[in-house]
């Protein structure tokens, strides 16, 4: 139960990232975002870096972990915040919104593609349905009308 709360949680902050991103979109660039983002995360998790760095042995860690970690800390702190911001400019927060879906299907691919792990068929018949209400959700309009006034007759 807890674990299913904690994912809701962090459903509602994704939300809230796609719609304050968006309103963000109209006043600053993507790279002004991306910037100011990193700043702030920066500013409120430095003390508690600077407390965890005190009690760490950093030479325990390899340099190829100290690489996967630069290689993260880019992908996740700037180039996926700057790509979602430059396509938040000109896509609506409903629609951006919808594009989540994609997070637990590419997480799933990397799993089974470079862990090696196995997909059952219940989870490739929730990715199917995911990937079917993303094609619906971005229809453009007059298909999604055809669409719908299709399925009405």
């Amino acid at each position: 139960m807890w674990g299913n709360l904690l994912l809701l949680g962090a459903v509602v902050c994704e939300a809230a990232y796609a719609v304050i991103g968006k309103k963000l979109t109209d006043t600053l660039s993507p790279k002004r975002i991306t910037a100011l983002i990193n700043l702030w995360g920066f500013v409120l998790m430095t003390p508690f870096g600077l407390y965890a760095a005190l009690q760490f042995d950093f030479r325990a860690v390899s340099i190829g972990s100290w690489a996967l970690l630069l290689f993260y800390s880019l992908a996740a702190s700037v180039a996926s915040v700057w790509l979602w911001m430059t396509g938040l400019k000109t896509v609506p927060a409903a629609k951006a919104g919808v594009f989540t879906v994609m997070l637990p299907i590419t997480s799933a691919l990397v799993g089974v593609l470079v862990l090696g792990e196995t997909l059952r068929g219940l989870q490739l018949l929730a990715f199917a349905i995911a990937l079917l209400g993303l094609l619906l959700a971005t229809l453009p309009a007059r298909a999604t009308q055809r669409f719908t006034s299709d399925a009405a007759r």
